[in-house]
């Protein structure tokens, strides 16, 4: 019996050490929130394209890419490309060390980030995925 009362006492020593006790997350909740941490557009970074390749014909295609430096989507639209998009046509929308739109995006009615202007004037909005991309301006080999 005195190492049941010892073993109790030891519980509650542990259990009042930590006084806040870990939620028990259902495998659902679990789900949810290992998805949400991914956010949209996930898939803009993983393609079987060439980067390279698609970054020069996006570029070639007329296709211009409008983005902010502060807006973490284009961020993400910008790696996709795997250190190939400096080729791509790329207007900065935002004024340097703000958040104030430029003249420039402003006349091109730009209203959100990022924003693919097609040669056509089609327009696409936010993060879109490579193959996308590629489908959208004719660069899918």
């Amino acid at each position: 019996m005195r190492s049941a009362r010892s073993g109790s006492a030891l519980q509650a020593v542990t259990r009042s050490a930590d006084p806040t006790p870990m939620p028990k997350l259902r495998p659902i909740a679990l789900l949810i929130a290992l998805t949400s941490c991914l956010g949209p557009g996930t898939a803009a970074t993983a393609s079987a394209l060439d980067p390279q390749a698609l970054a020069e014909c996006v570029a070639d295609s007329g296709a211009v890419f409008y983005g902010a430096h502060w807006c973490p989507y284009c961020a993400r639209q910008r790696a996709a490309f795997q250190g190939h998009a400096e080729q791509l046509r790329y207007v900065e929308c935002s004024e340097p060390g703000e958040r104030k739109q430029t003249a420039e995006c402003r006349e091109a009615g730009i209203r959100s980030y990022p924003t693919w202007e097609l040669a056509d004037g089609t327009r696409l909005r936010g993060l879109v995925t490579l193959e996308q991309l590629a489908d959208a301006t004719g660069c899918r080999p």
